[in-house]
């Protein structure tokens, strides 16, 4: 199966971005023009780390429904992981960094195992 190219995990940093800028809209009602370049920066290379570990996952797959699986597990993950990464800046640029990573690899484990035994059936 063809591989996934390592450049997608900047397409992942790029939505969370985003996702950030969204989800203080929403809960803020106004844009964040205040913050750092620094803080974005962050957010973007938490989401490229987890984009990394979805592709890591997604490449070790033997066919497109085991990828599939994988795909909705990190989808499913995401919402705890934008959670954890709001609430790791309580920690500094670490907590950012660190804390989406868990529910991220968990899950994505996970889906992968799912993947795979709903292959040998």
């Amino acid at each position: 199966m063809k591989t996934l190219s390592a450049y997608w995990a900047f397409v992942v940093g790029l939505l969370f971005v985003a996702a950030q800028v969204i989800a203080y809209y929403l809960r803020f009602g106004n844009w964040n023009t205040i913050s750092p370049f620094s803080d974005y920066l962050l957010f973007f290379l938490a989401g490229a780390l987890g984009g990394s570990i979805l592709i890591f996952f997604l490449n070790r797959q033997a066919s497109v429904t085991q990828r599939w699986i994988v795909l909705v597990a990190f989808l499913i993950a995401s919402p705890i992981a934008l959670t954890m990464m709001l609430g790791g800046g309580l920690l500094g640029p670490l907590g950012v960094l660190i804390f989406p990573q868990i529910p991220w690899a968990l899950f994505t484990w996970f889906g992968s195992l799912a993947g795979r035994s709903a292959a040998n059936r």
